[in-house]
């Protein structure tokens, strides 16, 4: 199963399906605290309030998670410049289009 999932995930700009994954399921959770905050700050009643908070704290704490398994395994790099940051983001993009095409 390694195997299938490296060959599916891994394709894509040269990277491994772990980063991969781990990249998708954090723009994820970013969405979905970015709707539980909206709908937390729409709730009328105090219990569905309580109930869409409880779901956004979930979702952030998944993102710092996934965040904190990103920096440790060194896919990303905060302290980078801008510039470095730049071109690696340049690099990668060049990669998945090459690959498409």
């Amino acid at each position: 199963m390694g195997s299938l999932m490296g060959n599916i995930f891994g394709s894509v700009a040269d990277k491994s399906a772990d980063e991969t994954l781990a990249f998708s399921a954090m723009a994820s959770a970013a969405a979905a605290a970015s709707s539980y905050l909206i709908a937390t700050l729409g709730a009328t009643t105090p219990e569905v309030r309580r109930l869409f908070g409880e779901y956004l704290t979930q979702s952030v704490l998944a993102h710092e998670a996934l965040m904190g398994l990103s920096v440790k395994k060194g896919w990303v790099n905060f302290y980078d410049t801008p510039v470095k940051q730049l071109q690696t983001a340049l690099q990668t993009s060049e990669a998945v289009v090459s690959t498409a095409q």
